[in-house]
């Protein structure tokens, strides 16, 4: 598994207010008055912290509670189209190869 390089968390309340007028990554549907969306962090920056709003995503109120109930990554598995997983690891893999990249040269 690749190592991502450690960074403080980041702290940006107007990138947040910001994604709570994206569209929901999972559904695709914007926030308004029936259902809000919210800033989802992904992952912990340790015992009981928030990882930083840079590992944030615009998800519905509905699965941001289901996040907290089940597990972020039990629904992500349950309610996340193939589309987002393909995109997700796709990412994964381009990091992947940048670090290999990285490392050839050194």
């Amino acid at each position: 598994m690749i190592g991502f390089p450690k960074h403080p968390p980041v702290h940006d309340r107007k990138y947040l207010d910001w994604l709570r007028t994206q569209p929901c990554v999972i559904c695709g549907l914007r926030g308004d008055d029936n259902e809000t969306i919210d800033p989802m962090h992904i992952g912990t920056a340790g015992k009981g912290l928030k990882s930083g709003d840079d590992e944030a995503l615009p998800v519905s109120h509905r699965y941001h509670a289901a996040g907290h109930l089940k597990g972020e990554m039990s629904m992500f598995r349950n309610a996340a189209p193939d589309g987002l997983l393909r995109a997700a690891l796709r990412a994964y893999a381009r990091e992947m190869y940048q670090q290999w990249l990285k490392n050839k040269s050194s």
